[in-house]
């Protein structure tokens, strides 16, 4: 299962998250700030779109830079890194296909971030993957884009 999507700016403040399991804020903000001891000196390898795997607190953390961000994808039971390597195409492409026009920093991203919550709900459904290709993911995530906003009468 996937457990969490972290995507941090280059000093390691988190931009965005989105956790597919039950755990509090507490339990998140310890999370984040583990991860970001045990990678931040690896950072620098990472470049170029480049994979690293990380191991603690029994998850598989897979990282990655893009443009000026960090992307940290964790999972477990059966997502091992070659899973979530293969989970992190799609996300790539998306993160890459909404901030084309401006490239891949963090004040495009954090204006894309809309966008970019509509093609992750389609890539990846309760914490598994769903939608693999770009275009697929276009489709429905501007599907339910064009969908009018139901109000309740209350």
């Amino acid at each position: 299962m996937i457990n969490s999507l972290l995507i941090t700016n280059n000093n390691g403040n988190i931009v965005f998250s989105k956790y597919y399991s039950n755990i509090n804020d507490e339990k998140q903000s310890e999370y984040e700030k583990l991860l970001y001891q045990f990678t931040k000196d690896e950072w620098v390898n990472s470049k170029n779109e480049k994979h690293l795997v990380t191991e603690f607190s029994g998850y598989i953390t897979v990282f990655t830079n893009v443009g000026d961000l960090m992307l940290f994808l964790c999972g477990s039971e059966e997502m091992d890194e070659l899973a979530l390597s293969d989970v992190f195409f799609p996300i790539i492409e998306s993160l890459k296909d909404i901030c084309k026009k401006k490239g891949v920093t963090e004040q495009n991203f954090i204006e894309q971030i809309p966008k970019f919550i509509l093609y992750l709900d389609e890539i990846i459904q309760r914490g598994h993957l769903d939608q693999v290709q770009l275009e697929s993911i276009q489709n429905y995530s501007s599907l339910k884009h064009d969908q009018p906003i139901k109000k309740d009468n209350v």
